[in-house]
């Protein structure tokens, strides 16, 4: 395995975590029983029978809307804590990088080889910010169904570098080809949601070989 120290740079157009937590599914089963045409009374009804039919007090749904709404992945799981990217972001990045990449673009080949291949060593890129450094991005957004938009509103971090060691089992991609799709990935792709607006786009900074077997 080889070690290198990676650091990416996201600009302005930053990155946007947007999760989609297990706690977001249960809220969301949850008001599928509550017909939004109901009265305020008949409505907070129909939750708290949807919440006993799993279990759920009302104090344990409040902290599930709570925990669902978190914008980013962080360090301690609160939206206090510092913000970091996981592995499996990167990985899926990695992916659709070498699925698009051209010929001239060394490219992983089988997805699954990713996952055994790259790792990060804590698990995950630190980035050094919170969530009270976040700008906030809003836009209307097409319903797929219809031709009505929806308003959404993310919230985006941006000018920092993430930092982390990658673990490279160069059987399955060089270290030095790794580098190479990742700045093609950084550049055209990026990481994160709302990329086709610009978002999660990067730049390699750093790329500081540790160790060789």
């Amino acid at each position: 395995m080889v070690k290198v120290k990676v650091g990416l740079y996201f600009g302005e157009l930053g990155y946007i975590g947007m999760p989609f937590w297990p706690e977001k599914n249960t809220v969301i089963n949850i008001s599928k029983d509550v017909h939004p045409k109901l009265g305020e009374a008949k409505k907070q009804a129909a939750l708290n029978a949807a919440c006993e039919k799993r279990g759920i007090t009302p104090s344990d749904y409040i902290r599930m809307l709570e925990l669902s709404e978190r914008p980013f992945y962080t360090l301690d799981g609160t939206r206090k804590g510092e913000i970091i990217i996981p592995q499996r972001v990167i990985q899926s990045f990695l992916n659709h990088s070498s699925m698009a990449a051209p010929k001239a673009i060394p490219r992983i080949q089988e997805k699954g080889l990713t996952f055994i291949g790259i790792k990060i060593e804590e698990g995950f890129l630190r980035t050094g910010k919170t969530e009270a450094d976040a700008r906030r991005f809003e836009r209307f957004v097409k319903l797929e169904e219809s031709n009505q938009r929806t308003f959404s509103s993310s919230l985006y971090i941006y000018d920092f570098k993430a930092s982390g060691v990658f673990v490279i089992d160069e059987e399955i991609i060089r270290e030095d080809e790794l580098r190479k799709l990742i700045e093609y990935g950084g550049k055209w792709f990026g990481v994160g949601s709302a990329r086709p607006q610009g978002y999660g786009r990067f730049k390699v900074v750093d790329w500081d070989l540790m160790s060789r077997p």
